[in-house]
């Protein structure tokens, strides 16, 4: 009995010692706006029958309705990034939540299919400005060492996101668009007033900063490798999300089956994404990429093997549940670490964050939907495990090694030397905690 109350004490002295921590309130925002947007996101699935019979529109019209998110992004990642360098973070996250409340309100009430199109693509610009604005505001006031927790905080606040979006849309079906809407909007409105009295992150200034950001970025293997990771992951979530509840229904299941499929999925990508970001934290971003990509590689590969309904759902949990979140986390630090080496302001960063993730989702489901038309299901899901065993080689390219192997490089003295990547930059997110 006396561990069990030793136990609870220590977590409670933990938890005390969260709330004192002076990001933790801007972490609560964070989680609870990346949640908000991922559930808006999500809302749509149930949804888009609805709005296909009410206003009889074709499959192609639901089908530029469902991308029309996704391309609203672009801009909005492109615009946020803009506004962010110049006037902050907090105002970036107030302009994505207005824009948010205006337009899902005006969803709910739109009658033609157009209109509906253009909401949803300012709903994507939207959320370009809450991740955008939401995600630098994580990276400025996260202490370097607990980076990566943090990062998987909020992602798996996300993820939790999308499990509550289909109950808004359900609903929304249910009583109404309008008056549900009508009722997110306000919501978005509320937050809006909470994230305003939010204090501004002190700016980071540095002598070194670049004065063409987007060119350096470019020009940094991490960041390139960072943000393929990235677009790749998306493209596989557009790909799966095309494919396997198509695959399952031919073997049997029924919508609950394959909406319990993707529900138990994302359940245990939440869970896992807060260790992710500690073992990131603790032994770098190398050894959970590698996994992570192999892992998945090998479960795509494995998923058109199953021919029966059981078989099929398990493996699709095991392979978007956890593995694919095991290379998120790192390659979102990855991004972010080399662009403050190298003196980019972290606003650009997400940008590139952004823009990867929207071109993934816009590419992955309708590609992988095509293929598999022409061909079968196996050419896809063959071809996404191919290409992430490829990138495995430029993963460990970037290996981390001894500073003093690269010119230019210096060394320090001692046992706590800096490390390296291939390209010679420093990896300072490998350094052990007491060195940073």
């Amino acid at each position: 009995m006396s561990w069990i109350m030793c136990l609870l004490r220590e977590r409670l002295h933990a938890v005390r010692t969260s709330r004192q921590d002076p990001a933790h309130g801007t972490i609560v925002l964070v989680r609870v706006l990346l949640l908000f947007e991922s559930a808006m996101y999500s809302a749509l699935t149930p949804v888009l029958p609805h709005y296909a019979h009410v206003l009889s529109a074709s499959k192609p019209a639901v089908g530029v309705l469902a991308g029309a998110y996704p391309a609203g992004i672009i801009p909005g990642s492109l615009i946020g990034a803009w506004i962010a360098t110049r006037g902050g973070v907090r105002r970036t996250c107030l302009i994505g939540l207005l824009l948010f409340a205006v337009s899902i309100a005006g969803f709910g009430l739109a009658t033609n299919i157009v209109t509906l199109d253009a909401l949803r693509f300012l709903q994507g610009a939207g959320c370009g400005f809450i991740w955008g604005g939401g995600l630098t505001w994580v990276i400025a006031v996260a202490p370097r060492e607990r980076r990566g927790a943090m990062l998987g905080s909020v992602i798996g606040a996300a993820i939790f996101g999308t499990l509550l979006g289909p109950i808004v849309g359900t609903l929304a079906v249910a009583v109404g668009t309008g008056p549900v809407f009508a009722v997110v909007g306000a919501i978005s409105v509320g937050l809006a007033v909470w994230t305003a009295r939010r204090p501004e992150p002190a700016r980071q200034t540095r002598d070194a900063e670049t004065s063409s950001p987007v060119r350096t970025l470019l020009g940094s293997s991490q960041i390139r490798l960072g943000s393929w990771l990235i677009l790749l992951e998306a493209a596989t979530i557009g790909a799966t999300s095309a494919l396997l509840p198509l695959r399952l229904a031919h073997f049997g299941a029924s919508s609950a089956v394959v909406g319990l499929v993707f529900l138990v999925a994302s359940l245990i990508s939440m869970t896992v994404a807060g260790p992710i970001g500690k073992t990131v934290d603790r032994r770098g971003a190398t050894a959970p990429l590698c996994v992570g990509l192999m892992l998945t590689a090998i479960l795509l590969a494995a998923l058109p093997l199953p021919h029966s309904a059981a078989l099929l759902a398990i493996v699709s949990i095991i392979a978007l549940g956890g593995p694919l979140t095991a290379y998120t986390i790192p390659s979102l630090t990855v991004i972010t670490d080399a662009a403050e080496r190298l003196g980019v302001p972290l606003a650009v960063a997400t940008m590139m964050l952004n823009l990867a993730w929207a071109i993934g989702e816009v590419v992955g489901a309708p590609a992988a939907a095509n293929a598999s038309q022409a061909t079968t299901d196996a050419v896809p899901l063959l071809a996404l495990s191919a290409i992430m065993v490829l990138t495995l080689r430029p993963v460990l390219k970037v290996r981390l090694i001894p500073a003093h192997h690269h010119h230019g490089v210096d060394a320090h003295a001692g046992g706590d030397q800096p490390w390296a990547v291939a390209d010679g930059s420093l990896a300072t997110d490998q350094l052990p905690a007491a060195t940073r």
